[in-house]
């Protein structure tokens, strides 16, 4: 099946190619094409842990991983990877890893080239990174591959199913799972991997720290009134924008000095973010051109990376994209975090456990189009009594499922400590 995998890939290397040469003009580019042919390849001292995440919320994890494992081992080589461009600016750079690189395209013989300069005693993918040719060159050359933080969606357990052929042996050369949650945990199961291999750590993203700064600060950086509520839309994806922006003219036909900070979830979108912005004659300042004062805008445009966790502290009321369209939901923790009430859409797939939870807590608000976004986000704004009570239910959900974290480095250094060569007296780390 894995050469059927590779047949099927074949006649994708050219368009790669051209895709990756439009790409190449300029300098970072270049080295993005070189580094996922595997052309370029990250410097690091053999005999370490290479943590791959594949975007935003799995690089996030990669860097809190790396941050512990080098208080725990800090002689321990450490190489860090991502796929997308968005997850590569997120990656840890020196001190907390060696190496921060993209991750190479998964054509046979690619994952191989990075494999054999890297020489890691342990490759560890975050999430579900079911790369068929990194999985099995890992294996070929004796590299163990632990899965961490684990998801299978329950609706793609067809697909699994059907192209099992594939994936049960790339499950099989796991050598261990840690699972966000007991029903992930049976997933992996009923798809084969043996139950030894397959623990339960919870999710990592309970564990997440809380930006730096604070709400009063970044209110006056941007010279927002205290009293000014802020609606805070974060990573908004494509046909999100038209619903977050029906709400928000909606709410501040009775609210005019409503404010709105708008994240799209890929920053390269922000052009037609705007253009939907200025065609409803909403005044906008991209964060990249902000120097102080924002208040005499309607909306402050994110166009950057890397800063939206910090800024929901402004919001008033918090909404999390992905959730209206068939995405499949983000982080919803990141606004439970600095203590502001979430909402969120219908579609939580990639979020199931965590939605449901703060659904079920009351510790979170589903909503399931425009109409019913700016109805409960009125309500919030409406009754401080209710965001506070939202806030703090989501702030006891936080502290309750902490620790996964910690059963997560100890499934690694488990596996670490069984794959090196000479437990007694390896001159490795």
């Amino acid at each position: 099946m894995l050469g059927l995998y590779n047949t099927i890939m074949l006649p994708l290397r050219p368009i790669a190619s051209i895709w990756g040469a439009l790409r190449s003009g300029g300098a970072d580019g270049g080295l993005e094409w070189r580094e996922r042919r595997a052309r370029t390849l990250p410097r690091c001292d053999p005999g370490g842990l290479w943590l791959h995440g594949s975007s935003v919320g799995e690089a996030q994890l990669v860097g809190l991983l790396a941050r512990r494992m080098r208080e725990l081992r800090p002689e321990l080589p450490l190489s860090a990877s991502a796929f997308t461009p968005t997850g590569r600016r997120q990656l840890p750079a020196p001190p907390d890893v060696d190496a921060a690189f993209f991750a190479p395209l998964d054509f046979r013989g690619l994952p191989g080239r990075v494999l054999d300069g890297l020489r890691p005693r342990l490759l560890v993918l975050v999430e579900t990174e079911l790369w068929p040719n990194l999985i099995q060159e890992a294996d070929a050359r004796g590299i163990p591959v632990v899965m961490v933080n684990a998801r299978l969606a329950p609706e793609r357990m067809g697909r699994y199913r059907r192209l099992s052929g594939l994936y049960r042996p790339l499950l099989l050369r796991l050598a261990a799972v840690a699972a966000q949650s007991d029903e992930d945990a049976d997933r992996f199961r009923a798809l084969g991997l043996a139950p030894r291999a397959v623990s339960v750590s919870g999710n990592v993203k309970y564990d997440l720290p809380a930006p730096e700064g604070d709400a009063a600060a970044l209110r006056r950086r941007f010279a927002l009134d205290e009293a000014r509520p802020v609606l805070v839309a974060g990573s908004t994806g494509v046909g999100e924008e038209s619903a977050v922006l029906d709400a928000f003219r909606t709410l501040a036909g009775d609210r005019p000095d409503l404010y709105l900070i708008l994240a799209p979830r890929h920053p390269q979108r922000c052009a037609e973010v705007a253009d939907a912005l200025r065609k409803r004659g909403l005044a906008f300042l991209p964060l990249s051109a902000a120097r102080g004062d924002v208040s005499q805008h309607d909306v402050l445009l994110v166009d950057t990376v890397g800063e939206l966790a910090a800024l929901y502290r402004l919001g008033t009321v918090a909404f999390v994209g992905g959730s209206l369209v068939p995405v499949g939901g983000h982080n919803l923790l990141e606004p439970a975090n600095v203590g502001v009430p979430v909402l969120f859409g219908p579609h939580t797939h990639h979020v199931a456990e965590m939605a449901a939870t703060l659904e079920r807590e009351g510790a979170g608000i589903r909503v399931g189009d425009a109409s019913t976004l700016a109805h409960e986000t009125a309500r919030l704004l409406d009754d401080p009594a209710l965001r506070r009570g939202v806030a703090a239910r989501a702030t006891a959900v936080l502290e309750a499922n902490r620790g996964a974290l910690q059963r997560t480095i100890e499934c690694i250094l488990s596996a670490l400590d069984a794959a090196a060569p000479d437990r007694a007296g390896a001159d490795l780390p």
